[in-house]
């Protein structure tokens, strides 16, 4: 892991992706009465389909018919008409549910590998990937390496922000040019260079006087026939660059020692949405206003809340974990989480909830247990137990509290919501025992490292 984040800390930049760049932070860093600078660090993470990676193909002479779990039915019958060297009319794409996706199967590998299987012994194939398959070779969201730095006043006011999340493109897409795995076991190569992991979470929902939010996108050093590959994973890059900014400017308020909710109202300005979707998830929560960390407890388990909030393709949301931290093992159990969504306008309540209910599973499960490790020989994480994810009986209470907007258009409901789970968790898990994680997982090993540090 070490190896990986020199990497992108070290390695020089495709492009800057600078969203936002505003006065001169550099200046005012040099300025301020007290400076902040932080490292964060989120590591490779799977997708994690409950079933593995299924299709089948009936490859003719000239024409196909592709059954698949695909995330994108065109992009699919554009690869695979590349593949098997069809005009695209002459390839038919006909979508069956699959057993999860997530960005997975926007990567559609398997429909490729039936369609090459199919044209080799002339009749329909069905293949279907085992789980050691799955978690092996499926592309993995990519490690992010996020580095931030803030001044402030006299009167404990920000200043300066800095803020660059350098992290590797995604290199494995159905249809745009980066080929799968049956595309390059044939020798067809990439055409691009790779698809940015997104730019957003960065802090740009603050109003600072001073501020820079920007994205290296870093080359992908590995051999072109590396079997570590890289794709979509659901709110690509939000949920660690949210992590980072969110825990950085709590960290903030912690030495200001003013109420993290307080302290990122003053920043809001004039994003009204942002400050609606605070104030509702705080009110929902029974938030009571104090400085963190919380007062220390006597026995051996501390409960702590934390909050978080994003702004994800127009999409608003704030989110507040409670948790609880056994100081002996250093296990952490978020008991509630409480989510304020604001995607315009709503259409279908329920559905939305059911996205929402999803992504914080999910987000859970990656801020606590789940990474990608390896060896000298390749990746160790082959099945369940190496790469544990979340079981029912740690799923939290979920509260949701849905903000209709009727006056704007309906906005994005399937990824936002991702975005402020880690920090959120990571801020309570603070709250609760005065540990500040700077990497993600918030295994055991790691709290109680940090434990041993404070």
């Amino acid at each position: 892991a070490d190896e990986v984040f020199a990497i992108l800390k070290n390695t020089k930049s495709l492009r800057d992706q600078v969203t936002v760049n505003k006065g001169n932070p550099d200046t005012a860093l040099a300025q301020a009465s007290k400076t902040y600078e932080a490292t964060y660090r989120w590591p490779f993470q799977m997708h994690g389909m409950m079933g593995p990676s299924c299709a089948v193909a009936d490859v003719g002479k000239d024409q196909a018919t592709i059954y698949t779990g695909t995330q994108g039915s065109f992009e699919t019958r554009k690869a695979v008409s590349e593949l098997l060297g069809f005009p695209e009319k002459n390839v038919r794409v006909l979508y069956r549910e699959a057993s999860g996706s997530y960005g997975r199967m926007g990567a559609d590998d398997v429909s490729e590998d039936a369609a090459l299987l199919s044209r080799a012994v002339g009749k329909p194939v069905r293949v279907q990937w085992m789980r050691d398959d799955e978690h092996a070779w499926e592309p993995k969201g990519p490690a992010q390496l996020d580095l931030v730095r803030a001044g402030v006043d006299p009167q404990g006011k920000i200043i300066a922000w800095d803020f660059a999340d350098r992290g590797f493109p995604l290199t494995a897409a159905s249809g745009r040019g980066l080929r799968l795995l049956a595309s390059r076991q044939i020798g067809m190569k990439p055409t691009a260079d790779g698809n940015s992991n997104g730019t957003q979470g960065g802090g740009e929902m603050y109003a600072f006087d001073n501020q820079k939010c920007a994205a290296p996108l870093i080359p992908w050093v590995q051999a072109d026939e590396t079997p570590l590959r890289t794709g979509y994973l659901r709110a690509p890059g939000d949920i660690g660059r949210c992590f980072a900014s969110e825990s950085f400017i709590d960290e903030i308020a912690a030495d200001q020692r003013v109420d993290p909710v307080q302290f990122r109202v003053r920043y809001l300005g004039e994003n009204k949405r942002g400050t609606d979707a605070l104030m509702a998830v705080t009110k929902q929560a029974r938030w009571q206003e104090r400085p963190s960390p919380a007062a220390g407890s006597s026995g051996t388990k501390a409960a702590g809340r934390g909050v978080a909030i994003s702004n994800r393709a127009g999409s608003i949301c704030g989110a507040v974990a409670e948790v609880e931290v056994d100081k002996s093992t250093g296990n952490v159990t978020v008991k509630r989480f409480v989510l304020a969504h604001d995607c315009g306008l709503i259409i279908n309540p329920d559905g939305l909830k059911n996205q929402i209910e999803g992504n914080i599973i999910q987000g859970v499960s990656r801020a606590l247990m789940e990474e990608v490790k390896f060896d000298a020989t390749g990746i160790k994480t082959l099945d369940w137990k190496t790469y544990p994810v979340i079981r029912f009986p740690e799923v939290p209470e979920i509260d949701i509290v849905l903000i209709n907007r009727p006056e704007m258009p309906a906005l994005g409901g399937g990824e936002p919501s991702s975005a402020p789970i880690a920090a959120a968790i990571a801020n309570a898990i603070f709250d609760a025992v005065g540990v500040r994680l700077r990497e993600a997982p918030f295994t055991p090993e790691r709290v109680l490292a940090g434990m041993k540090k404070a």
